[in-house]
């Protein structure tokens, strides 16, 4: 009888332990991409910003100066990683693009951008 009870512990401690999911590697991604980031070809005339929030959800905003005062721009965006891709959901629009973050913590976005991003 005892015998049978360790055994009926160790079958729900398997179950237990291997219908657990592990986010953690997704859950570090999502951290590093959180926040906001500034297009490195900015000058004190232009500024094109993407934000990162934690729900997956952010904004694009870009912004021009001109003789008559600021002009901007704002678009809502959702955002996922899936398999190493960058999916950017802008007005029905989809963007799939590749990561990368450089030795200095830029972010390399390649089917989005010719330029870097710089946390700020």
């Amino acid at each position: 009888m005892n015998s049978r009870i360790k055994l009926f512990l160790l079958v729900i401690l398997c179950a237990a332990q291997f219908s657990c999911k592990n986010d953690d590697s997704t859950s570090s991604i999502d951290n590093d991409f959180i926040g906001e980031w500034l297009r490195s070809d900015f000058t004190s005339n232009f500024e094109y910003k993407l934000y990162f929030n934690q729900n997956h959800t952010g904004s694009i905003i870009n912004q021009v100066t001109t003789q008559d005062g600021i002009i901007s721009n704002i678009n809502s965006i959702e955002w996922n990683i899936t398999n190493d891709l960058l999916t950017i959901t802008q007005d029905e629009i989809v963007t799939l693009t590749t990561y990368v973050f450089t030795p200095n913590g830029n972010l390399v976005l390649a089917n989005f951008s010719d330029f870097e991003f710089i946390k700020q």
